[in-house]
């Protein structure tokens, strides 16, 4: 019986960047300005800057981060289901 170290705290704070860096690399035509883009000159581009799609690109890269480490630690799946209103889940 040993210990194990894993950083986790750098490697989400890398996935959530990466995530986001990825968003940006795959929408860059669509990022450089309010509206035109590749599909027409005037069309807008307001869904590719929200905010909220960008985090949300961010965020689902560190969940599958935090699930990878659960899984390398070996604590996947070892705890209940929460019955809390409200708690979430990250298998």
């Amino acid at each position: 019986n040993g210990v194990i170290k894993m950083n986790v705290d750098t490697d989400t704070q890398w996935a959530y960047w990466d995530g986001l860096r990825q968003f940006v690399a795959e929408k860059h035509d669509y990022l450089q300005q309010q509206i035109g883009n590749p599909e027409g000159d005037d069309k807008p581009n307001k869904k590719y800057y929200d905010p909220r799609g960008w985090i949300r690109k961010a965020e689902e890269a560190m969940c599958d981060r935090v699930g990878l480490s659960m899984e390398q630690l070996g604590s996947k799946g070892q705890y209940p289901r929460s019955t809390e209103a409200g708690s979430h889940q990250v298998f």
